[in-house]
């Protein structure tokens, strides 16, 4: 089986998997705990927060580990909901961020929202941004770096620094991004995000990076008072190995695409209608969202599933609630269209055979699916 949904998993590197379960092994303490055995577990944490906040280019007392992207971006924005020196009548988010930021903000803020809309590639529009905060000056602007959907790579660095001139607290959903791209100027966001799951790492472990100390979980005084609870080592022991690796995967970030191009090129050649979303303005090294001539997407899921390659839909939050995205809407995809749009996402381990037979497959799929139409003499759209 050929793996192309890890946007919304990675496999956990053979590395990943066994510092973890060396940790589980070897270090089970409790590091709260004064004796040798939780000493030892806190100060092994105290280095993967170390080690984790110079890859990222942040002192270790801004990391505060968590269960991932869901959890740390709510946490960001209940913070700036109930900070009395932050609290505000609007905050601005993009229309394309992940539900975790969407609906976090639809709970905290109601109407107050305003919304930055994105072009028809879904790259952000900047200048409609600037536009809307010279109008009035938000308490909080969130954008996604890398949609999980479309790949597009959304220019975070830009708003970083306007939102820093003008004071304004910028979060940044990085979850797409950190493990998989250059993370040179994330510290300009005044937060940001990020899983490990997403880059060989194991699930139920990430973190959010703070300028500020934020209050999360009460109880315990866990992560600097941050966030109560006992800390999961073996996921963060795992998740510092992770983005340890991926920080000397460059070459093969190359290469990924590469072949995703040859790939897009191929199918491109052979469905004259296929559309890729996101071409080509910027897109992350491993993604590609097609926008298929024909049949829905769950019939080229099952198709391509029973043809031993793996793909996905789009976001796999929205997937397992059969609730569309937002995606379509934000950039002017029609219902039929929506209905045909597939994700692929490759990962470092994913190789060139695993890119050309992932294309064969597409038109094998078409061919099979084309034939059980007119078997059935029912019109798929």
């Amino acid at each position: 089986m050929a793996y192309f949904d890890n946007n919304s998993t990675t496999r956990p590197l053979p590395e990943v998997l066994e510092s973890f379960l060396g940790a589980s092994r070897k270090s089970w303490g409790n590091p709260s705990s004064p004796h040798r055995l939780g000493s030892r577990v806190r100060a092994l944490i105290n280095r993967a927060r170390e080690e984790i906040g110079q890859s990222l280019e942040v002192e270790p007392h801004q990391v505060t580990f968590t269960s991932g992207s869901t959890e740390s971006n709510n946490a960001i924005l209940s913070w700036i909901a109930n900070n009395q020196s932050r609290r505000t009548t609007n905050v601005l988010i993009s229309t394309i961020e992940h539900p975790s930021i969407l609906e976090t903000a639809q709970f905290y803020f109601s109407d107050s929202i305003r919304y930055i809309p994105v072009d028809s590639d879904g790259l952000l529009d900047i200048h409609a941004f600037q536009k809307l905060l010279d109008q009035k000056l938000p308490s909080l602007v969130s954008l996604i770096a890398v949609h999980n959907e479309t790949g597009v790579m959304q220019p975070w660095h830009q708003v970083a620094q306007i939102c820093r001139d003008r004071g304004v607290w910028f979060h940044c959903d990085a979850t797409q991004w950190v493990g998989k791209l250059d993370t040179d100027g994330l510290n300009a966001c005044s937060s940001f995000s990020f899983s490990a799951h997403k880059f060989g790492g194991t699930k139920g472990v990430g973190a959010f990076v703070s300028n500020q100390p934020v209050s999360l979980i009460k109880g315990g005084g866990q992560e600097g008072e941050t966030r109560g609870g006992t800390e999961n080592f073996p996921g963060i022991e795992a998740m510092r190995i992770a983005l340890k690796y991926s920080c000397n995967a460059a070459s093969a970030q190359v290469e990924q695409e590469t072949w995703k191009k040859s790939f897009e090129d191929s199918l491109l050649k052979e469905f004259n209608s296929l559309k890729v979303i996101g071409h080509p303005v910027p897109r992350m090294w491993n993604t590609s969202l097609l926008c298929l001539p024909e049949f829905d997407n769950l019939s080229w899921v099952s198709k391509l599933d029973k043809l031993g390659y793996t793909v996905s839909t789009g976001s796999a939050c929205s997937t397992a609630r059969e609730k569309p995205s937002g995606l379509s809407a934000a950039i002017g995809l029609s219902k039929s269209e929506s209905r045909r749009l597939v994700r692929v996402s490759s990962f470092t381990e994913t190789t060139e055979e695993d890119w050309l037979g992932l294309a064969n497959a597409f038109k094998d799929a078409f061919h099979e699916l084309k034939l059980e139409q007119e078997n059935s003499g029912v019109v798929v759209l």
